[in-house]
């Protein structure tokens, strides 16, 4: 039977069916304009409601739903408010939001709202199939390991050559022994593609590497996973860098969030090493990282670019008390042209976290590929990655 949905009164309705897993909301002309066909896509059945794009949402369609696709009007307020608001009270469930040429502000506030793809209005059914085709192996995880997840720790730098890498490589080692001691596990994806030298500086020859995680595709599970990962002893599973440079722009954001996203339904806390280069797929690990670490030196350069890096960071609506700023190579010196107190008054941003200069010792335990500690067991750069280490869980909300 053909119904015309053009004949419908638009006061809101919707169409149920007991098997649906996926809740369609659009508005009146949305629906009209669509052309999606059948209620079965890619496997699974759906059912349809007419909204208004601002209208809210009641509570009885989000609760029979796995997967809710939902109208958005970038230049209406008050739809993306009701997307943030879907997102907030409903954590588990996975959130498409359904745009009209969507601008690049337009992107960033729907990154910031939580959601997990997006996909083109006018819907098409092969549009749709698509996108719960990217959705599919996070569904098929189970909503039980949505509540297991790990937690996120991006690192990344104001300007090249702040030796992030180095502090990473070092401050995960020592998190991940730390962790062991509670039953709990850590890894380190270096995800920097073209410059990424974690194992090097941890002294790990890794046979695989995060190329084979991205080349996996859809045999990525579990298993590849873990067979990927290079163990150190800390207890650390690292996932290397590729060994041949790799464009960051060649890689898709699917890619890089199923691998992620994999990487925390099996352990407890996932350390992500990013490019200096800012792209789709670094923009949205970071938008969904529990802490992000920016790490800086005390130059004006390195300041300007922190300045620009913690603008971005807001506009992507990462928490400010996530974020949080490593003064490294800090020298003991009465007279600097820059000290700690200048750099916080210029990034509007209290300092908590540096680490003191020590290069004899940072470049003895990256050319020897161990850890500072294996060196010299009390350091002040020991003390301070300590320091780190204690922010984490505070951040966490993790203890002994």
């Amino acid at each position: 039977m053909e119904v015309d949905l053009s004949e419908l009164a638009s006061t809101g309705w919707t169409i149920k069916r007991t098997d649906a897993m996926v809740e369609l909301i659009l508005s009146h002309e949305e629906i009209v304009a669509a052309e999606f066909g059948e209620s079965v896509v890619a496997g699974m059945a759906f059912d349809t409601s007419e909204l208004d794009a601002e209208a809210d949402i009641p509570a009885e369609i989000v609760k029979r739903a796995r997967v809710v696709i939902v109208e958005v009007r970038t230049d209406r307020p008050a739809s993306l408010r009701r997307l943030t608001r879907l997102h907030n009270e409903n954590r588990a469930l996975v959130i498409i939001a359904a745009v009209r040429d969507p601008s690049i502000t337009a992107m960033q506030a729907l990154l910031r709202a939580g959601i997990n793809d997006v996909v083109a209005l006018p819907l098409t059914r092969r549009d749709l199939e698509a996108a719960l085709e990217r959705i599919r192996s996070e569904l098929e995880r189970g909503t039980s390991e949505e509540t297991a997840r790990g937690k996120t720790i991006s690192i990344i730098k104001s300007v090249g050559g702040v030796g992030a890498t180095a502090l990473l490589s070092q401050a995960a080692a020592l998190y991940a022994q730390r962790e062991g001691e509670r039953g709990r596990t850590a890894c380190l994806l270096d995800l920097d593609l073209q410059g990424g030298n974690a194992a090097t500086h941890l002294g790990v020859n890794p046979d695989l590497t995060v190329s084979d995680l991205l080349d996996a595709g859809k045999r990525l599970d579990p298993a590849v996973l873990t067979s990927v990962a290079a163990t150190h002893s800390s207890g650390l599973s690292l996932f290397g860098a590729p060994n041949e440079l790799m464009p960051t722009d060649a890689v898709g954001t699917d890619q890089v969030c199923d691998i992620v996203h994999l990487a925390m339904t099996q352990y407890g806390t996932v350390f992500l090493d990013l490019p200096s280069d800012w792209t789709n797929w670094s923009l949205s690990l970071v938008a969904q990282s529990d802490i992000v670490f920016l790490v800086i030196e005390l130059s004006i350069a390195s300041l300007r670019q922190a300045q620009r890096q913690l603008s971005l960071l807001t506009k992507l609506g990462v928490s400010p008390d996530a974020v949080q700023v490593v003064v490294n190579r800090v020298e003991k010196q009465m007279f600097k042209q820059i000290n700690l107190r200048d750099a916080s008054e210029t990034l509007g941003k209290p300092i908590g976290l540096s680490v003191t200069s020590d290069f004899a010792l940072m470049n003895t335990a990256l050319n020897r590929g161990t850890m500072i500690r294996d060196i010299k067991s009390k350091s002040a750069i020991g003390r301070d990655l300590g320091k780190m280490l204690d922010a984490i869980d505070m951040l966490l909300e993790r203890g002994g």
